[in-house]
């Protein structure tokens, strides 16, 4: 009854075929179940039992040294070293490759993670928001001491919606002038964002930065304290960096911090950018270019002038020298003693903007102190003073003092000179001319200022006046200022 059950049974294939077992093959596994029983209806005879026909034995060989070689290797990974290494992995199906690998005792070792429930959310567009965090990075020889090891720092900017790395470098120190310099590449790279989600690290919540993204219009916020699945996808972003890329860069012979952003460059690009999320169901370079058109570009200059850094120095009285960071800048002897603000850009200046009262009054270079010294600037003691000319401040202050004494009620003081800022000095020069300025003379002026600096007001005014009273106001304008530049030569030698 059971044969003939067996036998008339209508069995749909894989393939939606139906069949019948033939009476002929039903006696064939009888025969081998009464004779061996359990272990005859095994398949013995196959030549292939226990081994891989869709991948060939030579990449299943390779991919298993792979793994054993680094336990924690990726199967994308392992893909791509061999790709490199001209095997041919067109045809070859990753799960099938990881199914085999663990057959052989050749998993990968995973790390613990937490279990949890949370919300996903992503925004709609690029550069909506970005996402920003700092990790510890991979060892390399210390610069300062080749004998030593020391650990770089990685920080990343990553835009939420289409999970496109804005800019990611290794530095060796997570300071602010670093986070300043990734934040402005990125910028460059991809345009502003609306809204950047950071770490709670200090640097995140310095004054500087809060400062720097309100002067460009950005908003700054930050993730709750102790939980890090608030910016999850920066967490994944890092995740697969460490996976993927830390792992080959551990033993790629790297040996200084640029080379291995130059290998870091070329893996973010070739296999993050352009290979397919699961999230997006893309690459991210695709999601990105579907937005690009709503990316907002910020000018250079604007994002210059937005990104420096700065603070406040007293100029020293005696070198007229600014002290920062162990390195000096020479400031104009003008300046000495002088409570500034100082504005620079980048971790290694080579420049100081000096600014009083929100004006640019000078720009100090940096200067290696050396073992000669320049005895023409060293202020001669001995020389005998000469007669002074007649200043109206002098003789104002003379009388009221007089009058004051006399019972008088005295006239206001004139106030100190104060200085110039460099649009204050053209348009001194445009009102003395009694005329617009062309754009090369604004240029030439601008050249001229820099050069001169710091100008005072009410000398500069004075000095313009003589000029025209002298020749009127149709001179080029090199002549008004030589007589500018010959008059301060003589008050500051």
């Amino acid at each position: 009854m059971l044969r003939r059950q067996i036998l008339d049974q209508v069995y749909v294939t894989p393939k939606g075929e139906k069949k019948h077992v033939a009476s002929r093959t039903l006696n064939v596994w009888l025969s081998r179940y009464r004779q061996y029983g359990f272990e005859g209806l095994l398949d013995p005879s196959r030549k292939t039992l226990g081994s891989c026909r869709a991948i060939p034995e030579e990449v299943l060989k390779r991919a298993e040294e792979l793994r054993r070689e680094l336990k924690t290797r990726s199967i994308k990974s392992i893909v791509s070293i061999m790709k490199t290494e001209g095997f041919d992995m067109k045809e070859v199906s990753r799960s099938t490759l990881n199914l085999q690998l663990k057959s052989r005792g050749a998993g990968k070792e995973k790390l613990a993670t937490e279990k949890g429930v949370y919300q996903r959310w992503e925004q709609k567009h690029a550069n909506i928001l970005w996402q920003a965090d700092t990790s510890s990075g991979v060892w390399l020889s210390d610069p300062t001491n080749p004998k030593k090891v020391k650990r770089t720092r990685l920080i990343s900017f990553i835009d939420d919606a289409t999970r496109v790395c804005t800019h990611a470098q290794f530095y060796w120190d997570e300071k602010l002038p670093s986070l300043i310099d990734c934040f402005r590449k990125a910028i460059l790279k991809r345009g502003k964002p609306g809204r950047i989600l950071c770490d709670n690290a200090f640097i995140y919540h310095s004054t500087t930065m809060k400062l720097m993204c309100a002067q460009l219009g950005i908003e700054l916020s930050f993730c709750q304290e102790y939980s890090p699945e608030g910016k999850g996808k920066i967490e994944k972003h890092y995740g697969t960096i460490k996976s993927g890329f830390y792992q080959e860069a551990k033993g790629a012979g790297l040996t200084t911090i640029d080379e291995l952003n130059k290998f870091f460059w070329a893996w973010l690009t070739r296999e993050y950018h352009h290979v397919r999320h699961s999230s997006l169901d893309m690459t991210p370079v695709e999601r990105w270019r579907q937005d690009e058109h709503l990316v907002k570009r910020v000018p250079t200059e604007n994002l210059r002038r937005a990104l420096m850094l700065k603070a406040k120095r007293r100029v020293n009285r005696r070198t007229a020298m600014i002290r920062l960071e162990s390195r000096y800048f020479q400031a104009r002897a003008e300046l000495a003693g002088e409570l500034v603000e100082i504005r620079w850009y980048g971790a290694h200046p080579q420049e100081l903007e000096i600014w009083i009262a929100g004006k640019l009054v000078d720009t100090a270079r940096q200067t290696i102190i050396s073992t000669n010294i320049d005895f023409s600037r060293r202020p001669d003691r001995n020389r005998r003073e000469k007669p002074g000319l007649t200043l109206a401040s002098s003789k104002n202050y003379r009388l009221a003092l007089i009058r004051e004494h006399d019972g008088e009620a005295p006239n206001p003081l004139l106030l100190a000179d104060d200085y110039m800022s460099e649009p204050e000095f053209a348009g001194a020069v445009s009102a003395a001319l009694e005329r617009e300025l062309e754009p090369e003379e604004t240029t030439y002026l601008a050249h001229f200022f820099y050069q001169h600096s710091p100008l005072k007001t009410r000398q500069t005014q004075a000095l313009l006046t003589q000029a025209v009273n002298a020749k009127g106001t149709k001179m080029h304008l090199r002549f008004y200022l030589e007589h500018i530049r010959t008059s301060l030569f003589k008050t500051r030698s």
